[in-house]
């Protein structure tokens, strides 16, 4: 009962701190130390419940409150480097760089409480003590949200007969805070109390037996990729995501097969085998990655997402490159892979750590490597990341804005383009907004004409160019390497046979859904948008441009009928 009342004690002094910070005056809001008292609140409290029934209260406390001082003073740093709180949370990479840092050194902090220097390295503890934590908070604020919803229901009830007592106590955010902490608090004392019963081992095991039917789809992929070719891998960012998402379920499932130690670990056949299949494929993904990354960055340049993207990759390949020395240890490739683990884990950590210190910069970098792409002609001042540089990528963003207005006296397209984001009340007007029509604009080197050689009807390249909005043109203007994908297609064919020649269909890679189609009216070309028919899920711009270079797109009629009514005609569009 004393350890219960010691975590609900420690949920309300937690749930009274996010209430006083999240209901702070403006002002405090606004101000420098907010975000790393915030980081500092979360990071105590989580690592502190974690680990007290492990620990006991004061060496929980002191190792919580480490952890909680290097985050905050890290976060304190990187929110240096952002006009505020918002800015730097928004951009994602921050975020997940702060989540790591107070969390993954807890099951740490925990080893070493129990078994000092040792622990650090005792894979069974780490293994063990982070699943826990896992299923504990999972269990603890499950508990949480039924408390929450009884107690609505039960408001709702009482408003029934006029009792409205427990209904405006719910719109108070002190009370909910403090009901949140305490009912946390009790969770975890409750499932830490019933260590038997809430494990791990049920998920662990339920885990394993995704492993051979993740191997079946690895191993499908990576063998029909050469048939459908690279250059529809290469056609979106969405390609990486997809092959590090994957990459990372194949680290987690490893892991889970080999589990704490030589008798946990999966005894069938079928389980290692498939294991060991992975760890052998897993260097494949993330070569994949990282190449897919590396096209984007020579298209499009470097941004934030990018680098943060480049850095996952870096991990993973990490991650591969462990995995595929201890698969070539022999017998004990198990061992070899649960040191691997432990070795990644302190890599992540630093690599976090870093990542709130100016030595990695994702803004900086994305800044500076916009500049130089600008100064080398390889992209126009149309398609230049102005917004973001003002408004997303905090000073680095702005000291390199401030570059490019230097430079604005000597280049009219970046005055104008300037100009407008001056003007710009968001970042879709701004987007909106036509280049200076004193400025030129060339036909984009990415975008191919199909039938090749084939002559544009009059007006249609003026009507085209002037069309295309600056993140189509960035999007267009890169020219497809060798073996991949066009950036961009255009393709002539007779759609309307009540309209005389043909309209024009604007593929583009990095798009999805629907094309846009320019067709010839009274007043001339003009764009629309098309209607896709078929099965199946929405193409994307890659997809259509593979079908073309394929051979298979073509005019083909469809089948329609409509009811007259009078002068009108109803017709139903095929799904």
């Amino acid at each position: 009962m004393t350890e219960r009342l010691i975590f609900i004690f420690i949920g309300l002094v937690g749930g009274l701190a996010f209430w006083g910070l999240t209901e702070a005056p403006e002002v405090f809001r606004a101000a420098f130390l907010w975000l790393p008292l915030c980081v500092a609140a979360a990071a105590f409290f989580f690592a502190l419940l974690s680990m007290l029934s492990d620990l006991g209260l004061r060496r929980a406390l002191l190792l919580a409150a480490g952890i909680a001082l290097v985050t905050a003073a890290l976060s304190a740093l990187e929110r240096s480097a952002f006009a505020n709180a918002a800015q730097m949370l928004d951009t994602g990479h921050n975020l997940a760089a702060l989540i790591v840092l107070g969390t993954l050194p807890v099951p740490f902090a925990l080893a070493f409480g129990r078994e000092g220097r040792h622990g650090l390295t005792d894979y069974r503890i780490l293994f063990m003590e982070s699943w826990n934590i896992v299923v504990r908070q999972l269990a603890a604020w499950l508990f949480v949200g039924v408390v929450f919803a009884v107690l609505w229901l039960m408001g709702a009830l009482l408003d029934l007969v006029g009792v409205h007592l427990l209904s405006a106590l719910l719109q108070q955010g002190l009370a909910v805070w403090l009901i949140l902490g305490a009912t946390l608090g009790l969770g975890l004392s409750v499932v830490t109390e019933m260590s038997d019963m809430v494990s791990p081992y049920l998920l662990l095991r339920f885990l394993r037996l995704l492993t051979p039917l993740v191997l079946a789809v690895v191993t499908v992929f990576l063998a029909a990729l050469p048939l459908r070719g690279l250059g529809h891998l290469f056609g979106a960012l969405s390609a990486a995501s997809a092959l590090l998402a994957t990459a990372l379920a194949v680290i987690g499932l490893v892991s889970v097969v080999v589990d704490q130690d030589e008798i946990e670990e999966a005894h069938a056949p079928v389980l290692t085998w498939s294991a060991r299949g992975l760890m052998l494929l897993l260097p494949a993904l993330a070569g994949l990655a990282i190449w897919a990354l590396a096209e984007r960055v020579r298209q499009y340049g470097w941004t934030p997402d990018r680098v943060a993207a480049t850095a996952l990759a870096g991990v993973v390949a990490g991650y591969a490159l462990g995995y595929l020395g201890a698969l070539l240890s022999g017998r004990r490739w198990m061992e070899k892979l649960r040191q691997a683990n432990v070795a990644m884990a302190f890599a992540m950590i630093g690599l976090a750590a870093l990542w709130l210190t100016p030595l990695i910069s994702p803004e900086r970098i994305a800044a500076q490597g916009q500049l130089a792409r600008f100064a080398a002609g390889t992209v126009q001042a149309g398609a230049l990341p102005l917004w973001e540089m003002a408004h997303d990528w905090g000073r680095p963003g702005a000291a390199a804005l401030a570059d490019l207005r230097k430079e604005a006296s000597q280049d009219g397209a970046l005055a104008g383009r300037l100009a407008q984001l001056d003007a710009a009340e968001n970042r879709f007007s701004f987007a909106r907004a036509a280049a200076p029509a004193s400025v030129p604009v060339t036909w984009p080197a990415g975008l191919v004409l199909w039938p090749a050689g084939e002559a544009l009807p009059e007006g249609l390249e003026a009507a085209l160019l002037a069309a295309l909005e600056p993140t189509e043109q960035a999007q267009c203007a890169a020219p497809a390497g060798a073996g991949a994908v066009p950036s961009c297609a255009l393709v002539l064919a007779d759609l309307s046979p009540v309209a005389p020649g043909p309209e024009a269909v604007l593929l583009r890679a990095a798009e999805w859904g629907a094309p846009s189609v320019f067709v010839k009216g009274p007043k001339g070309w003009k764009r629309v948008a098309a209607r896709l028919l078929g099965a199946g899920t929405a193409p994307s711009g890659t997809d259509l441009i593979t079908a073309l270079e394929a051979g298979s797109v073509a005019p083909v009629p469809v089948d329609l009928r409509a009811l007259q009514a009078g002068a009108w005609q109803i017709i139903v569009l095929p799904q």
